[in-house]
């Protein structure tokens, strides 16, 4: 019995003692470091996301807790959070990186999945579509920049209308018209006429409709000069090279 008494009273000491060590380990969170070159925008939302987390201790806060908020943060692919003792914790951020706007104020991912990001990049493709999903449209998009690479040619605009036709505009201003069908074998033949063009022409293409059976139609830009008449200078400027569209595709 006597024994039994001195056991208990040596767990419970045990047990006090590990409480006492433990709340003087516990310190408050004072600091939330976040690592991974995030910028002053993506800061500003972490400390939003983590607004909705209760910061405790240093050693009793969850840290599943604040990992499962942040994730949600549809630019962020990985976080961790590690305590750094006495009361700091890291909160490490693995980036996903934009590759093209979507829409107005959204942004998409090299695989398609699109994203909300704190900043704003005004330098990337613009991507939309009427249609198509985010997937299928940046899909076409890494294929038709591929072809247009091959003529230094840069996609700046990527667009599905209501209709269906897809439309590019081109960094050095040059809109193409690719339709709804074939689009593929469609911008590889704008390509074709489009280096015999340049070659040949003394005028920069402005514009080209590729909704044709084998042709493609080529408007050039208009030279500053008042010596030509508007219908002479616009009929110099239009050019259909070989076959009519049919009404298949437009």
């Amino acid at each position: 019995m006597f024994k039994r008494l001195i056991m208990m009273v040596s767990v419970m000491s045990v047990g006090c003692l590990a409480y006492v060590i433990w709340s003087a380990l516990d310190r408050p969170v004072e600091t939330v470091v976040v690592s991974g070159e995030p910028t002053a925008a993506e800061r500003q939302r972490v400390q939003a996301a983590l607004a909705f987390v209760q910061l405790e201790g240093i050693l009793s806060t969850d840290l599943t807790l604040i990992e499962a908020q942040l994730i949600d943060m549809s630019w962020t692919r990985d976080v961790a959070v590690r305590r750094h003792w006495p009361d700091r914790l890291e909160v490490r951020l693995q980036k996903i990186v934009p590759v093209a706007r979507w829409g107005e104020r959204r942004y998409l991912a090299a695989n398609g999945e699109p994203m909300e990001l704190p900043d704003q990049y005004d330098d990337m493709p613009a991507l939309s579509a009427h249609i198509s999903t985010p997937q299928q449209t940046m899909e076409l998009f890494r294929l038709l920049q591929l072809f247009a690479s091959r003529q230094d040619l840069e996609i700046s605009t990527l667009a599905e209308s209501a209709q269906g036709e897809w439309l590019v505009a081109f960094a050095n201003g040059l809109q193409l018209n690719l339709g709804a069908y074939d689009v593929s074998n469609r911008m590889n033949r704008f390509l074709r006429t489009y280096r015999s063009v340049q070659r040949e022409a003394s005028r920069a293409v402005e514009y080209a409709d590729a909704r044709y059976t084998s042709g493609i139609a080529v408007r050039f830009k208009l030279p500053n000069t008042t010596e030509e008449s508007p219908v002479e200078a616009v009929a110099a400027a239009t050019l259909v090279l070989r076959n009519q569209p049919t009404n298949n595709g437009l």
